[in-house]
């Protein structure tokens, strides 16, 4: 690897997401071999900086916010000259932390995380650098991602998604790495502006991961491999314990996803066993607060199929109050099953959503990444995946922009 093509990781928020970005580099050094490639500049929050420092060229790197909750974003010319100038810059930001307050304790929002990002963006911009890459583990405004398909029934949403990245790209972003985006339109939107997107799938099998794009072989390569396929190797563990496991799709949005998993953890059985496994649901939002879901007919397992002694993982991308997968949930539990758990990449539950999301009437289990920070009351089950997923990415993304140059 070239000495000259070096990665700077930026994490735009402290806390979590500082931490998050220790682990990211921890893992870029240790499991991919960068070593001295890749940096780590750490902003500071305003009441940590003297107040008599000048606002000049030795200023050092400020992320926070104003008394008013206006982003401030700071930084000396020193600074961008010596350590982010000529370099491959990642911007680390949780865009979803539900509880964190600010410095002066008002809550952090989507939009405040939006700015934050555009305030790096914008200072920046004062120095050449061989890339811009902005990491989200889990991507926001994707809620309006069914625009064209709610404005043929006179339902208009505002497009916040194109919006976002719109302004993203105007703001000079060149790359975007996220865990599981909600939507393939978010990839569709990021390449129409010359954005490179690249989603990271945590449900894929060792088999859909080419350990020569990370740079591994033999036992390392394994070890790092499992760390890279938390959902697959947390159904094999199931399997050992002699579970029954089934499979279940709640919509037609979850449809290939689910089956995907399917033929990746059944993959010792025929296809048609292996989808007799899988149960297919329809499901329809029919207001704001009403939604109806239903067995589809071609769907191997029926209301009246239900194995009492199975194990039934409903599986998805997000989860908030878990409304709908509770309504599924029970439709197994009265019919005798004996355990319904969900496996999710996003917990993007909001504080007034805690009661809701932890009632375990009909679901026995939620599984989540650790995507968006939450707080301790929210009974959910933390896979810490999400350092090891985000640094092979920006691995594969940097070898690309180096083999390039």
């Amino acid at each position: 690897m070239s000495s000259q093509t070096k990665l700077l990781l930026i994490p735009c928020s402290g806390e979590e997401t500082a931490t998050l970005a220790t682990k990211i580099h921890d893992v870029l050094q240790r499991d991919f071999g960068l070593e001295n490639q890749v940096e780590l500049l750490h902003s500071q929050l305003r009441n940590k900086v003297p107040l008599d420092t000048p606002k000049a060229h030795r200023h050092p790197l400020v992320g926070d916010y104003f008394p008013d909750a206006e982003v401030q974003v700071d930084i000396g010319s020193n600074e961008l000259k010596d350590v982010v100038r000529g370099k491959h810059v990642v911007l680390i930001e949780h865009l979803l932390t539900p509880y964190r307050k600010g410095s002066d304790g008002e809550n952090v929002s989507i939009n405040d995380h939006h700015m934050t990002v555009r305030g790096f963006l914008d200072v920046i911009g004062n120095v050449e650098t061989i890339q811009r890459t902005l990491v989200a583990p889990y991507l926001t405004y994707v809620r309006s991602h069914s625009v064209e398909k709610y404005k043929k029934s006179g339902f208009f949403q505002f497009d916040s998604l194109r919006t976002t990245l719109m302004d993203y790209q105007k703001g000079g972003l060149n790359a975007l790495i996220a865990i599981d985006p909600h939507s393939l339109l978010s990839a569709q939107i990021a390449e129409e502006l010359g954005i490179d997107f690249h989603a990271v799938n945590p449900f894929q099998s060792g088999r859909a991961i080419n350990p020569l794009k990370l740079g591994l072989s033999g036992k390392k390569a394994h070890a790092i491999l499992k760390r890279l396929r938390p959902f697959q190797e947390r159904f094999a563990q199931l399997g050992r314990q002699n579970q029954q496991l089934y499979l279940v799709s709640v919509d037609d949005g979850t449809e290939h996803r689910v089956e995907n998993f399917t033929e990746r953890a059944h993959g010792r059985l025929s296809p048609e066993k292996a989808y007799a496994r899988l149960a297919y649901h329809g499901k329809e939002r029919l207001s704001y607060g009403n939604s109806a879901v239903w067995f589809k007919p071609f769907s191997p397992i029926q209301e009246n199929s239900i194995d009492k002694e199975g194990t039934f993982i409903i599986i998805d991308d997000m989860f908030a109050s878990g409304g709908t997968a509770q309504k599924v949930a029970e439709l197994y539990k009265k019919q005798g099953a004996k355990r319904v758990e969900v496996w999710t990449s996003h917990a993007v539950t909001m504080p007034a959503q805690h009661e809701k999301a932890n009632d375990r009437t009909y679901i026995d289990q939620v599984v989540c990444l650790d995507t968006v920070p939450q707080h301790p009351n929210l009974k959910i089950e933390f896979i810490p995946a999400s350092a090891d997923l985000l640094a092979a990415e920006i691995y594969k993304t940097h070898q690309k922009l180096v083999a390039s140059r």
